[in-house]
């Protein structure tokens, strides 16, 4: 899906309102990631573990179809590959979860630190 933010007119290019929320709201539908021109692309989840996962894998998965479709045509997943995918991904998310904060560990959140430390019991010191 596509979020054209200029067609609600001139803004600073953030959803910093209801009008434009409930836009990108309808941009993204049932789907689980919507591109945001100028912006990149915004990412929804059932828990802050998907929605962290399909951002990153968002990002990286869109770099390597550019390059398979340089390659030549791309053979998609199926709607029902997609699904048994997506619901096997779903229920290992804590082991990449768990990888991503550990690399997180030595970054100084500053007054986030204690607010991480207690929402995923880990340490950022």
């Amino acid at each position: 899906a596509h979020f054209e933010i200029g067609d609600e007119g001139d803004t600073d290019m953030l959803v910093r309102n209801s009008y434009l929320g409930r836009s990108l709201a309808k941009a993204l539908g049932d789907r689980c990631c919507v591109l945001m021109r100028g912006h990149g692309s915004t990412v929804v989840g059932s828990s802050l573990q998907q929605a962290v996962y399909r951002a990153v894998y968002t990002e990286q998965n869109s770099r390597l179809q550019l390059m398979a479709q340089a390659l030549g045509e791309v053979r998609f997943l199926s709607r029902g590959e997609a699904s048994l995918s997506a619901a096997m991904m779903d229920d290992s998310l804590s082991r990449p979860f768990s990888l991503w904060l550990e690399k997180i560990g030595d970054v100084d959140l500053g007054v986030h630190s204690a607010a991480v430390a207690a929402t995923f019991g880990v340490s950022n010191q």
